[in-house]
């Protein structure tokens, strides 16, 4: 039981703290404020929010026993560290876990002006309350990172509730064209049906790259694995939240699945690492897809129709040679064109003719590059990839008819395939609970212990993918009857570039 016991002209409070040892604070100027703050602490005891006054230790001290004994997905991991390492530690790190406990307005000021972007400043806070949340109660009475409900000011919260809700996603349309532009920008049928199975089946990235050849089966892909980047490496585990799950399959995506002859990967990784296995979906070297590789090269120009800018380069709009009809075949990237100033488009030896230089060159209908012209306005042999090309006494080929694509979904990334799976199967009135199982979601309460899929509700799923891919092929048709992709331009032939 806490007591009160006079030091001089002062008193101090005694209790038994939970290890069985005598706990005291002194300094009270009355019997009754030592008595009162002695019997709080048996309270907090009691509650399970006791703060040990003797104990004391840094902010790096408790990171240094926290992060070790934390069992996360190694990306969770990694994103930490950076967070801890990078901006935490640097400003907090020496502070004891009291103070930062008396001085949460330093940690508001610290997020403010963190020379990052406000999500990642948010990001960073929101590690800092996690690691301070697990000291509680034996070192802190409260989370002085916390956010409080109730603070800020409302128009911010608004406007970042307004941005979480605007996440851009594609139609069946749009996810259509978007995968055809993929395979002309790659060369390869395979993007193609990358696109497709994602915006299909509302896969997750990490769950494309890990779809292994004995995970398709007739009607059926099941989710059980997942490939993660992380620093240039890939690592096998299951899938986000343990949500291994069966996909159906529409007989339109078994048959595109059919036709993907899989590769096996040269990774050599060991433990969760990947170390080499066959896949559905790989680079040409047998190599995983890249997400920010992926991004720049295929998906960025194929949904904003530019390519993306880099420290070395501008952003330059995707151009195409329409000669062979839409969308038009992507031709090497020209510098953009500036207001004001007069365009030049590039010239010399290699470049491909195409538009009129008058300048003495033109383009070899034979090697399809620009070389220099004869006095008499034919080409002269030359040097070209792959050996000699004769070239000689011919006249130049026309020029190429140029075209530039048009943004088809701005800032679309490929989870905005995932947003547009969720109002596919809304508007086909597939069961939420279908719903959820196919996104990988866990339905709460009861209603998600008693609930099961049913074969009708999945009757109803494969009968509605088939009527969105057949009215997306048709749209497409009624823009031109065949594509330059080879996989679509068969699927095209049935529909004869009619809307039906």
């Amino acid at each position: 039981m806490a007591y009160a016991e006079k030091r001089g002209t002062l008193w101090r409070a005694r209790w038994e703290a939970p290890d069985g040892r005598l706990a005291s604070k002194s300094g009270f100027v009355t019997k009754n404020d030592a008595l009162a703050y002695g019997r709080d602490q048996e309270a907090a005891i009691r509650n399970r929010t006791y703060v040990d006054p003797r104990a004391s230790m840094t902010l790096t001290e408790w990171v240094n026993i926290w992060f070790p004994s934390l069992d996360l997905e190694l990306s969770t991991l990694d994103n930490y560290r950076y967070f801890i390492e990078v901006h935490i530690l640097p400003r907090f790190g020496d502070w004891e876990l009291r103070a930062l406990e008396v001085a949460p307005e330093e940690i508001v000021k610290w997020e403010r002006q963190l020379p990052v972007s406000q999500r990642t400043a948010r990001e960073a806070r929101s590690t800092l309350a996690n690691l301070l949340n697990d000291a509680i109660p034996r070192y802190l009475s409260v989370n002085p990172a916390a956010r409080r409900r109730g603070k800020g000011r409302k128009g911010l919260r608004r406007i970042e509730d307004a941005e979480r809700s605007a996440k851009v996603w594609a139609s069946p349309l749009q996810a259509l064209l978007l995968a055809e532009r993929c395979a002309l920008l790659s060369g390869r049928d395979l993007e193609f049906i990358l696109v497709i199975t994602a915006a299909y089946t509302g896969m997750r990235w990490s769950e494309l790259l890990g779809l292994q050849p004995s995970s398709v089966r007739s009607g059926l892909l099941q989710v059980s694995w997942k490939l993660y980047e992380l620093n240039g490496r890939f690592y096998r585990g299951r899938p986000k939240d343990g949500s291994i799950r069966p996909a159906d399959s529409p007989p339109f995506l078994d048959d595109l699945l059919g036709r993907v002859r899989p590769q096996r990967c040269h990774c050599r990784g060991e433990g969760k690492w990947c170390s080499g296995a066959e896949y559905l979906f790989l680079t040409p070297d047998g190599a995983h897809f890249r997400r920010s590789n992926f991004s720049a090269r295929y998906f960025r120009p194929a949904a904003d129709g530019w390519y993306p800018g880099t420290n070395a380069k501008a952003a330059a709009p995707v151009l195409v040679d329409v000669s062979g009809g839409f969308p038009g075949r992507p031709v090497p990237a020209w510098p953009a064109a500036e207001p004001d100033k007069p365009f030049a488009p590039p010239t010399g030896r290699g470049h491909a003719r195409l538009v009129d230089l008058d300048d003495g060159r033109g383009r070899c209908s034979v090697c399809q590059r620009t070389q220099m012209l004869r006095g008499d306005g034919t080409l002269i042999a030359h040097d070209a990839a792959g050996g000699r090309c004769t070239g000689g006494g011919q006249a130049p080929a026309a020029d190429v008819p140029l075209a530039c694509w048009s943004p088809l979904v701005t800032g679309l990334t490929p989870h905005g395939l995932r947003h547009g799976h969720q109002p596919m199967m809304d508007n086909a009135g597939v069961h939420y609970v279908l719903q959820s199982e196919r996104m990988g979601h866990e339905v709460p309460g009861m209603r998600g212990t008693y609930a099961h899929p049913t074969q009708e509700m999945r009757d109803t799923l494969l009968a509605a993918l088939p009527r969105l891919w057949n009215q997306a092929l048709a749209e497409r048709a009624r823009l031109a009857a065949r594509s330059p992709v080879c996989v679509l331009d068969e699927l095209l032939r049935p529909f004869g570039g009619e809307l039906t």
